[in-house]
């Protein structure tokens, strides 16, 4: 009985420390802020929505569909001091004197903005990207407003009041978006996640090959100059342009 116990112990000890948990942790806390904070007649919660993509899938933490718009939230349970910018592909955290870069949570969002664009049949200025951490991190670098901790997330889903979609819309919307995400499950978990390893070792090697853009991250294309004294003249420019103006 006492070796069980241990085993027990052990195990859970190593489950409380995984990244997979305090992911799950995360979102459970801004789920259950929603639900508690947000009117619930008017802001439509779907989580954890798993979409296939141009490149394979791609997983949205929180949906949040409402009269104002769709609010996709990416969350970080982190700690420490954060450092970043809109447009740095990636992002330091500092606990003492360890640091550890990550993946500029902006960048990742857009990618899911993109797929529920295409998914629902969207307009760009339909949709919200938040960004929001949970856990006891502290910015040390200037952050957009869509860069926050859980009240300002709430913050920043309240100030939007411009109405987009009717109340007949918004259930439609939801719907449609509840038949199109993959059935959650270890399966579609592990399907997104070697779907990720790829899309990894592909841009790394378009990166190394110079196919995308240094800054964001998007694809590099070839463009016309249409004016200057460059005009009608080619350049190589960012696909992401104009949120990111990179050249060369």
């Amino acid at each position: 009985m006492t070796l069980w116990l241990l085993i027990v112990l052990v195990f859970c000890s190593f489950l409380l420390r995984t990244t997979w948990f305090k992911g799950w942790c995360g979102e459970l806390l801004l789920s259950l802020s929603f639900k508690l904070f947000l009117d619930g007649k008017l802001y439509k919660l779907v989580n954890d929505v798993t979409l296939h993509c141009e490149d394979g899938t791609t997983q949205v933490d929180h949906v949040l569909i409402s009269p104002f718009g769709v609010f996709v939230v990416e969350t970080k349970n982190m700690k420490g001091w954060i450092f970043g910018s809109e447009r740095q592909k990636k992002w330091t955290q500092q606990i003492y004197r360890h640091r550890s870069q990550f993946q500029n949570p902006l960048h990742q969002n857009y990618k899911h903005l993109k797929a529920l664009e295409s998914s629902l049949n969207l307009k760009p200025t339909d949709l919200f990207s938040i960004v929001c951490f949970v856990g006891d991190a502290t910015f040390k670098t200037t952050m957009p407003e869509n860069v926050t901790h859980i009240r300002g997330c709430l913050r920043f889903i309240r100030s939007k009041q411009d109405s987009k979609f009717s109340e007949s819309e918004v259930e439609a919307l939801v719907v449609k978006l509840e038949e199109l995400k993959l059935k959650r499950g270890l399966r579609t978990s592990l399907k997104h996640k070697a779907n990720v390893r790829e899309f990894v070792a592909e841009k790394n090697r378009q990166r190394q090959s110079g196919e995308v853009c240094p800054k964001c991250g998007a694809e590099l294309v070839e463009r016309l100059a249409k004016r200057g004294k460059n005009a009608g003249n080619s350049f190589i420019g960012c696909s992401a342009y104009p949120r990111c103006k990179f050249t060369q």
